[in-house]
């Protein structure tokens, strides 16, 4: 199988696609895309085309930055594989609660969904639906719209548009027909219209066929079904146009509506007259079976199928192609499933204007996509982290714009070190659903008739008419003086009390960002005076604003006191993490500027609202983010802006810096916490030299301690930071001040030692966010005894992410953190080969991997189709080598674990910090067994259990067993790489024989052993 690395580019310059759209982009790649897809749905045409098809939706839909992309070819394949291991996750887990056939959009989904084994059921239900529309179309226009809909394939808006109604009133016809069908199905008798249509002689049900038609024959049947129902005669064109040109007013009647459905003339005359697609380019049946289409894999071509590898797509398929993302954008659920790599995780039900859920990814797999499914099956939104640039607190979302103005939105982050997942829907369809039908109530109850479901939304509905609404609300408020009946009156009451909450949600004000930061600012204010101790740490990152260069990345702690007047100490520390400046804020308000090697300066507290002397000194440090402080930046008057971002108000500004200007402010942002108000990160866009520079202001600690849990010590100016004068002064000092300042220099050193409790903190909080699964991340101590973690991280959203899970520690002045990127890391390797060129040869082997024979000759005696068995075989080879992969991971952080205390140390650790040093190793044990025993029980049953149980742990440590655990599963995990891999070399030979088996048993023991040790 291809691997991202190995797919090779498209030929069109960078700058070429740029400037193309993303469907144009996706288009001219559509023959590889084909070709990649069949071959990880190992030759099957159709899901292959399927695939492609859902990719272009995806890809569309959600429009990932191009700029930010540098393999869009790479990025595409892996959107590919994503999406069919989540078809093939899903495909192996049937659903019991699966929709009934009416509530799908159309007859097309309901095919397209439809299980082979309950097809004939399916096409009967099929058959019954249309018979009751059309015997319903008579009598309700719920019927001519459910016609529409779900049997011509319209889409609401247009079905508005053929109605000449509302889309509040199409989707409520739409309820009523739906919930109406569904209990035709159950019982035809029960409903009342069907006894007056069995007067005229229609039948209460149509007549099963008991064979199962292809899809495009049962289509055209149940069209001319539709159309044989036809009653009336057809209008002349000027009565259509002066019914679809005329007055706003005008909408066809019932049994209008009830011909034009049905008349396959009339209906594409309608089409012309309000420039909708006509009835022949609806339901494409072409795309609807099982076979591949259009002869070798679709479309004709070369080998590879239509288009090959090169080919652009043709007109037919970019046809299909639009149609799927149409499909799409206009789909409502009503009901939303949260997929995590293909595995569904949570569900919830659609039933109000804003839909949020919000759940913790469990499980030891990293998240590698998020996907969001209706209740139908159909994906509506597709997040992969890996393609998208991380949000400030390390997270990463993304948001879809579906039709009548509704948002889908997800975002994944790792709140308290773990992976969350936020999902919301915006409808604000649902808001007026209520609204229309209380006032079709109201409007039958002054009619002195009952309200009648069926008849609801008609179009005398028309919640968005002002004036016709506002007349008919003078009227019901004049009723009660002609009439007295208490029907009236009640209607009258019903109808104000709508129309107060339609005028309060149709007015609710826009958020004020001056508003905002005033709360935000009283909120830091109260922080502050609340008698606790904040510490925080702010992350200072300095680039050019056009992406050009190395970004420097600076951290400030800061320790502010408890009560009014106490003082404030910030510190900055360089790159390698040495403290460099230091600002102490004193209780009579003056503030003092340390540097290293430099006497100190006094400085002025409103200088720090002053970018440009700010810069020219070289103390942007000096700002934080807060709401106060941008105020004084950008000032709280017109010019700000609001964006309501998922969990966070993000204010900014944008200001044009004055010709000749040096350091002016251009722009600049506010990341605000919706919770709380709480600023979290700040952006400032200056122009200095004659270029911009942008400086980012993240936030990665925040705690609140009590003021006897924090030292003096904090308070105090290190003696690196006094400069010459200072050390005059000191010279000249008394004895005892000598001695306190002795003490000072001292202490700091003291407290550079990490405790063994600080030593399992760390760890503890790397474990929770799984930064010691094959991360290279390390954990080791200092010449002087303190602790150093440093990460080598594939995004910065993962180096967020283990920042902020090491934020209650990042202040410790014995824990020392050092986290880079890879690009960072490369970019760092590149100005140190200056210009070295170093060249790799990769060898892929080609054909079948060394196990195909075995795996073949199990899989072949229950698939018979030779796709099949290529596709499980490559499933199967995935899952031993993922089995395998996990295994070695925890064996190794186990490894870590236990040998990083001597039983005396264990013994002695204070019991917090030993029920988290013992959890760690439970878990992985626990883990490392699991995947074992699950590697054991798929292997087995094709290559047979061989040999004995292994040797058993026998009187040794658990140091020893962990040793020996890593050992064991290097060899397992390298024997099943040489298996299942397609490389040089590689043979199925180590997992046949009887020593890879007892290896295997003896692995599991060993776990079950050294997780039964701790256990006691």
């Amino acid at each position: 199988m291809l691997e991202p690395s190995e797919i090779p580019r498209a030929p069109e310059s960078k700058e070429a696609s740029k400037e193309a759209s993303h469907e144009e982009l996706f288009l001219a790649r559509y023959g590889p895309l084909r070709s990649w897809a069949q071959r990880l749905t190992g030759g099957d045409a159709a899901r292959a085309e399927d695939l492609v098809h859902d990719a272009f939706v995806h890809f569309t839909l959600a429009r990932p930055d191009l700029a930010r992309m540098q393999n869009l070819d790479g990025y595409l394949y892996r959107m590919l594989r994503n999406l069919n291991t989540s078809h093939v996750r899903r495909a192996a887990r049937r659903r019991e609660d699966a929709p009934a056939v009416v509530e799908y959009d159309s007859a097309e989904f309901v095919l397209r969904a439809a299980d082979p084994r309950d097809l004939i059921r399916v096409q009967d239900d099929l058959r019954q639906v249309c018979h009751y529309a059309t015997l319903r179309k008579e009598t309700s226009k719920a019927g001519s719209v459910l016609i529409l809909r779900f049997m011509h394939g319209y889409y609401p808006g247009e079905i508005a548009r053929f109605t000449r109604s509302t889309r509040e009133a199409v989707e409520e016809r739409l309820r009523v027909a739906r919930s109406e069908a569904k209990q035709y199905l159950k019982d035809p008798e029960s409903l009342r219209f069907i006894s007056r249509e069995k007067v005229r002689g229609a039948g209460a049900r149509a007549a099963a066929t008991g064979y199962a038609q292809t899809p495009e024959e049962l289509l055209r049947d149940l069209r001319r079904r539709v159309f044989d129902s036809r009653r009336g005669e057809c209008m002349d064109d000027e009565r259509l146009a002066e019914l679809y040109e005329g007055a706003a007013g005008n909408a066809p009647d019932c049994a209008t509506l009830a011909h034009l459905v049905s008349c396959p003339v009339c209906i594409d005359e309608v089409n012309r007259l309000r420039n909708l697609p006509p009835l022949s380019e609806r339901f494409p049946t072409d795309a609807l079976g099982n076979e591949p289409r259009g002869g070798r894999g679709g479309g004709g071509g070369d080998e590879d199928g239509g288009g090959g590898g090169t080919g652009h797509a043709s007109g037919e398929e970019e046809g299909r192609c639009r149609r799927r993302a149409r499909d799409v954008f206009e789909h409502r659920p009503r009901e939303l499933c949260v997929s995590v790599n293909g595995r569904v995780v949570a569900a919830q039900k659609v039933g109000s204007e804003v839909s949020e859920q919000k759940l913790n990814v469990s499980g030891d797999e990293a998240v590698s996509f998020v996907e969001v499914f209706s209740e139908q099956d159909v994906r509506l939104l597709y997040l992969d982290p890996a393609a998208r640039a991380a949000e400030p607190d390390g997270g990463f979302s993304v948001s879809v714009g579906l039709s009548d103005r509704r948002v889908l939105e997800a975002r994944l982050t790792y709140v308290d070190s773990a992976p969350t997942v936020q999902v919301v829907y915006r409808d604000p369809l649902l808001a007026a659903r209520s609204s229309v039908r209380e006032e079709a109530a109201e409007e039958a109850a002054r009619r002195g008739g009952r309200f009648d479901e069926s008849a609801a939304g008609e179009p005398h509905v028309e919640a968005r008419r002002w004036p016709r609404w506002l007349r008919r609300l003078l009227g019901h408020i004049a009723a009660p003086f002609t009439s007295f009946r208490p029907g009236a009156v009640a209607a009258v009451l019903a109808v104000l009390v709508v129309a107060a909450l339609l005028f309060t949600r149709l007015y609710a004000p826009a958020v004020s960002a001056a508003e905002l930061l005033r709360r935000a600012a009283t909120a830091e204010e109260s922080a502050a005076a609340a008698g606790v101790v904040l510490h925080r740490t702010v992350y200072v990152e300095e680039a050019r604003a056009d992406g050009r260069g190395r970004t420097t990345r600076k951290r400030v702690e800061t320790w502010q006191g408890g009560a009014a007047g106490s003082p404030r100490l910030r510190r900055l520390y360089d790159e390698q993490g040495r403290l460099s400046a230091g600002e102490l804020t004193k209780a009579d308000g003056t503030i003092a500027v340390y540097r290293r090697g430099l006497p100190p300066t006094s400085a002025d507290a409103a200088g720090a609202s002053d970018v440009a002397s700010l810069i020219e000194a070289g103390d942007l440090w000096r700002v934080e983010p807060s709401a106060s402080a941008f105020v004084a930046l950008v000032g709280a008057g017109e010019g700000l802006k609001v964006e309501d971002k998922l969990g966070a108000y993000v204010v900014g500004v944008g200001r044009e810096a004055q010709a000749g200007a040096v350091g002016g402010l251009q722009s600049a942002s506010l990341w605000l916490n919706k919770a709380d108000l709480h600023a979290y990160r700040m952006t400032l866009v200056v122009r200095r030299g004659g270029e911009s520079f942008e400086y980012r202001f993240i936030e990665g600690g925040f705690e609140r301690r009590r003021p006897a849990e924090v030292p003096p010590s904090v308070y105090q100016v290190e003696p690196e930071l006094l400069g010459a004068s200072q050390g005059r002064q000191g010279a000249n000092a008394n004895a005892q001040s000598e001695e306190e300042a002795r003490q000072a220099s001292v202490a700091p050193r003291a407290t550079a030692v990490a405790s063994a409790e600080l030593e399992v903190e760390v760890a503890y909080l790397l474990n929770q966010i799984k930064a010691n699964l094959g991360e290279q991340v390390s954990m080791g101590r200092t010449t002087g005894g303190a602790l150093r973690v440093e990460a080598l991280v594939e995004s910065e959203g993962r180096k967020e992410a283990i920042l902020r899970a090491l934020g209650p520690v990042l202040g410790n002045p014995a824990v020392s953190v050092e986290v880079s990127t890879v690009a960072e890391e490369m970019a760092r390797r590149e100005r140190e080969r200056e210009g070295a060129t170093i060249e790799r040869e990769v060898v892929v082997g080609a054909g079948r991997i060394p196990a195909d024979a075995e795996l073949r000759a199990h899989l072949g005696a229950r698939l018979a189709d030779g796709g099949r068995v290529d596709a499980e075989i490559k499933q199967f080879a995935a899952r031993a080598m993922g089995h395998s992969r996990q295994a070695l991971l925890h064996a190794s952080a186990l490894k870590r674990l236990v040998g990083r205390f001597t039983p005396e140390e264990a013994r002695a650790l204070q019991p917090d910090a030993r029920a988290k040093w013992l959890s760690m190793i439970r878990e992985h044990a626990g883990a490392c067994r699991r995947e074992v025993a699950a590697l054991r029980a798929q292997l087995a049953p094709v290559f047979g259990a061989h040999g004995g149980g292994g040797q058993a742990p026998g009187g040794e440590s658990p140091a020893q067993s962990a040793e020996r655990l890593l050992q064991s599963s290097y060899a397992q995990d390298d024997a099943v790489r040489a298996a299942f891999t397609l490389s040089e070399g590689g043979s199925a030979a180590a997992i046949r024989s009887a020593q890879f088996w007892r290896a295997l048993a003896s692995s599991e023991r060993l776990a079950a052993a050294i997780q039964e040790a701790y256990d006691r």
